[in-house]
């Protein structure tokens, strides 16, 4: 029997998989395709992909597959070993993680009415046959999706694989990585620290002052966030900033910040250390 015609419909749930919408640091595409899939019933490929950071300390990883044939139900897959086998089971697709195989069982899902799925990782319970384990700096992790079809002969199929090559950030202090990107000419606009010697409050004319005015402190303009709330990236008017804010512009004002969101994202998730 094959392994997708043994889904008990009770462990099924519908997810709809769409892109964050904050920022473009915020729905970072990250890992890289690998194998050849076969069409599925769409005429497409069943294509996976993943976003969120490498950073194992951040546990920050979604899965998702899109051009699935509708309302079909399959689950992830996942090892650290790549292979590329035809039609197993009598699949119409091909698998292309190999080894120690582990399935998400909590990650069946239906692609229903959009033809996408997506599943959100912990990065401290990764399925293998052995029990879950957790993902260390230095892993390549793969993953692949395996799917009921309405084509003859197999009724099912297989996205691509991806991989996944997993790291630590480096330990990001404000004073040696965030302050000089605050200090350096932005893009068609100032710099931040030559704005903000005291508009909405804020005063970042040193890195001990910029800190200490950033910290847990509320913002004047956008009352009642903080600037900086450490480990929560998405709460900082800081980050919001630099993306699609929710309250006023974003900065720098008429122009493009030059230096990465990625780095200021990972400094305030790793508790925005000084």
């Amino acid at each position: 029997m094959h392994l997708v015609q043994r889904l008990k419909p009770r462990a099924l749930a519908t997810f709809a998989f769409a892109a964050a919408s904050l920022s473009s640091a915020a729905t970072a595409q990250i890992g890289s395709t690998y194998c050849v899939a076969a069409p599925n019933s769409t005429g497409s490929i069943s294509l996976i992909s993943a976003t969120g950071s490498t950073d194992v300390a951040l546990n920050d990883v979604t899965l998702g597959v899109s051009s699935l044939p509708l309302n079909q139900f399959g689950l992830f897959v996942t090892s650290q070993t790549q292979t590329f086998v035809m039609n197993p089971g009598g699949s119409n697709g091909n698998l292309c993680v190999g080894g120690m195989i582990g399935r998400f069982n909590a990650g069946i899902v239906s692609s229903g009415a959009t033809g996408t799925v997506s599943l959100a990782l912990d990065l401290n319970a990764i399925a293998a046959p052995m029990g879950a384990y957790s993902v260390m700096p230095g892993d390549t992790v793969n993953f692949q999706f395996w799917h009921r079809d309405v084509a003859a002969p197999g009724f099912s199929n297989l996205s691509q694989g991806l991989e996944i090559q997993f790291d630590s950030a480096p330990g990001l202090t404000f004073q040696n990585d965030i302050y000089p990107l605050l200090t350096q000419p932005n893009i068609n606009a100032g710099s931040c620290v030559s704005c903000h010697g005291g508009i909405c409050g804020l005063d970042l004319s040193t890195a001990q002052d910029a800190y200490n005015n950033l910290i847990n402190v509320e913002s004047v303009c956008c009352f009642p966030d903080d600037y900086v709330v450490p480990g929560d990236s998405t709460s900082s008017v800081l980050y919001q900033k630099l993306g699609n804010p929710t309250c006023g512009s974003a900065m720098p004002f008429g122009g493009t910040f030059a230096g990465d969101p990625d780095a200021v994202r990972d400094w305030i998730d790793a508790g925005a250390p000084f």
